[in-house]
């Protein structure tokens, strides 16, 4: 199903609906006791399965979700079609988890492309980067992490391309201050749940239920 979808993204109703369903029999006979404290949940993850946009496998999205509250899908759906104007998409994205030093870190490859509207839909120039997320990391409970994001750093992959935007590259935001000055207070602790893991693949939701399924790198 994730193969035919393109990771979920394209599922039909049909496709979705058995995704769900083998994901929740998947959840049911989960081998590992207390994941969230479990060495293989340690590891380099990539996403192959999302019921949501692929981009919110990244800790930042985590946490300006919960800052927008209501307003987070609109954010959400407006970034997905930023992202996809003129051929842009997410690729690879992978999600790395380390609790031996409380920290997760998302890098995330997004294909960004600029064209005029209205003019025609193959795009002037296009190039690709990471997008690196950080978080502390903390155990919650038994199948439960807190994370709070701490930076996000651009990397271009392909300075040849766009070179005028060269000066970006490992440029890093210091989000958590960021969303702190925004708040007038702490930045926001999320929460991801990890519901199944074994040697081979990890099930992960979010606090609104979106599920995201990763096999080990």
């Amino acid at each position: 199903v994730a193969a035919a979808s393109g990771r979920g993204l394209d599922a039909t109703a049909a496709q979705k609906s058995i995704a769900a369903t083998l994901i929740a029999d998947l959840i049911l006979v989960n081998p590992t006791p207390d994941p969230a404290s479990c060495d293989l949940t340690n590891g380099d993850w990539e996403l192959v399965y999302s019921d949501t946009f692929l981009f919110r496998s990244s800790p930042f999205f985590w946490s300006a979700g919960a800052m927008m509250g209501e307003n987070a899908s609109f954010f959400y759906a407006a970034h997905d079609h930023q992202v996809g104007m003129f051929g842009g998409g997410i690729g690879r994205v992978v999600q790395s988890i380390d609790m031996a030093n409380g920290r997760i870190t998302s890098d995330c490859i997004v294909k960004a492309s600029l064209g005029v509207p209205l003019i025609g839909f193959a795009p002037i120039f296009a190039g690709y980067g990471s997008v690196i997320t950080s978080a502390s990391a903390t155990i919650e409970l038994p199948t439960r992490i807190s994370c709070t994001t701490e930076t996000t750093t651009i990397r271009q992959d392909d300075t040849k391309i766009i070179p005028f935007l060269n000066f970006m590259n490992n440029t890093s935001v210091p989000v958590e201050d960021v969303m702190r000055q925004a708040t007038g207070g702490a930045a926001p602790t999320v929460f991801l749940e990890i519901n199944f893991v074994d040697r081979e693949m990890r099930i992960s939701k979010l606090e609104d239920g979106s599920v995201f399924v990763y096999q080990r790198c």
